[in-house]
């Protein structure tokens, strides 16, 4: 009983310090402005209408903002980038369809649940695939929208990870399900069905409803439980006085379910734990005065736990990395030497052509050239694998940017020297063979070795094809713990220990010829 009074004695006294020390409501009205952070591409959620974010979970925040008092901008960005916007003090807000786990709640703070959801299957019309557990034989893989709850409710039914093709939007993932690349895509049964409805006519939910029910909560900096308190107050008006219902009914295209305001405030608990004092407090902040400047509100944090646990996937990663960067430089620098001797030569139709691939390749952006490979080539009859299609990428891309290096080199090369080896007797072969070429490689070694570290990092474009490099085990590791920047700056410290090897490498080999 003592140590129950001393431990509530000592709660007493630290309460105002934590008041003092949470400004974060008071920083938003001070601002005037609730930014929130959101992945656009999540209908009914949310997505891009007109150069705005619209959607459910925009006019719910509309409606939020109005309570608090304050203006609401909503910042559309990847999926991998909202939790460390707010990590990072960039916004205040993670709203994108979140749902509540132990995971995330370890290093974010979450309001009450304000929407109820679940993961579904989605399937090929004709196809009888509708549980889990119907993708855990041996060929069969599911498509997801990779660290969500689709995800990892797929694996904890034991799929394998190997059968998951993961993707950082649900649209890429039904996609591949839709060019028979995989079975079933996995997520919340919201967004399937608005997105199958508005464009993918030869797809279907699965029948039985949700295989797994979801809390979706508003995510907060962990210690900011003054803007939770109020955000998780504003709610509960928006719940009761009808407009909530009127905004579902708006974008779930059917009336609220009776039981839904009950069972929203049956697990409102999920949230974050608030002391009854601090949400007083939080009832009553006022905005400081324009004499006292908020504070900016960043938590730069380093978790030495978590990169310790992650250290062993992320090497991993990185090994993907090291991979598609060796077969790329395998298959692309030769090809691209191809190609220059080509815009070389003396036939017309093969320089054109030549000519026309590189200038076709080098104006166009490489996520875009992934993209058809993988995702048009099946239209046309050519399916490929994620491996495959991403090395194929990089290889035909790598081999554009190589062939005009190897290009300049040649031509770098005195023409008196050939003139000289064609006086001696070689043909214009043995002398390309025997004297130029060997001068030239002396001589782009630099810029291919430029080429190397900058393909490298390219190859993280290859993670929209399901392939988990280690920028993609980055983004993944950095959305579950949430805590993006212990995750990217171990990211960033791998991807610099493999590049200067590389450069420490081709500089001894550039001073070879001159011992």
């Amino acid at each position: 009983m003592l140590r129950s009074l001393l431990a509530l004695l000592l709660f007493c006294l630290a309460l105002p310090t934590l008041a003092q020390t949470d400004d974060s409501l008071a920083r938003v009205k001070a601002r005037g402005v609730l930014k929130i952070a959101t992945d656009a591409t999540y209908p009914p959620f949310e997505f891009m209408e007109s150069d705005k974010v619209t959607g459910f979970d925009a006019e719910i925040a509309q409606e939020l903002g109005r309570e608090l008092g304050v203006q609401v901008e909503m910042i559309s960005m990847e999926w991998s980038g909202v939790f460390a916007a707010v990590e990072t003090g960039k916004c205040d807000l993670v709203m994108s369809g979140v749902t509540i786990t132990a995971e995330r709640k370890k290093g974010n703070g979450f309001t009450r649940p304000y929407f109820l959801s679940g993961q579904i299957l989605a399937r090929r019309k004709g196809s009888t695939f509708a549980k889990p557990t119907d993708m855990l034989a041996q060929g069969r893989t599911a498509a997801v929208q990779a660290e969500t709850t689709g995800q990892f409710a797929m694996q904890k039914a034991g799929v394998p990870k190997e059968q998951l093709h993961k993707f950082d939007a649900l649209q890429d993932a039904l996609l591949d399900v839709r060019n028979s690349k995989s079975d079933v895509a996995v997520g919340d049964e919201p967004a399937l069905a608005e997105i199958i409805r508005k464009g993918y006519p030869e797809l279907e939910l699965a029948p039985g409803g949700p295989f797994v029910d979801e809390n979706l909560g508003i995510v907060a900096r962990k210690e900011a439980l003054t803007l939770l308190g109020a955000l998780n107050l504003a709610l509960e008006k928006v719940l009761v006085d009808g407009r909530y219902a009127r905004i579902y009914e708006k974008w779930m295209h059917k009336p609220l379910p009776l039981a839904t305001v009950a069972k929203l405030e049956a697990v409102k608990a999920d949230g974050t734990p608030i002391p009854v004092a601090l949400l007083n407090m939080a009832t009553q902040a006022v905005a400081p005065s324009g004499d006292s400047a908020p504070s900016s509100g960043t938590a730069f944090r380093i978790r030495p736990e978590l990169l310790v646990q992650s250290l062993p996937l992320l090497l991993a990663g990185a090994k993907l990395t090291l991979i598609l960067t060796l077969l790329t430089l395998v298959l692309g620098v030769p090809l691209g030497l191809l190609i220059a001797l080509t815009r070389l030569g003396k036939f017309g139709p093969l320089r054109t052509l030549a000519i026309a691939y590189v200038e076709t390749v080098r104006g166009t952006p490489l996520l875009m050239q992934i993209y058809v490979i993988y995702f048009v080539f099946p239209a046309l009859g050519l399916s490929l694998p994620p491996f495959i299609a991403g090395v194929m990428a990089l290889s035909l891309n790598a081999a554009a940017y190589s062939s005009e290096i190897f290009r300049a080199g040649i031509e770098s090369i005195d023409v008196g020297q050939r003139e000289a080896a064609r006086a001696l007797g070689m043909t214009g072969g043995q002398a390309m063979r025997f004297v130029v070429l060997p001068q030239t490689f002396q001589r782009v070694l630099p810029p291919l070795t430029n080429e190397a570290v900058a393909l490298l990092k390219d190859s993280s474009l290859v993670s929209v094809v399901a392939l988990t490099e280690l920028m993609r085990v980055g983004k993944e590791l950095a959305t579950t713990a949430g805590a993006p920047t212990t995750i990217y700056l171990a990211v960033a410290l791998l991807y610099l220990v493999m590049t200067l090897p590389l450069t420490a490498v081709v500089r001894r080999l550039e001073r070879r010829p001159e011992n």
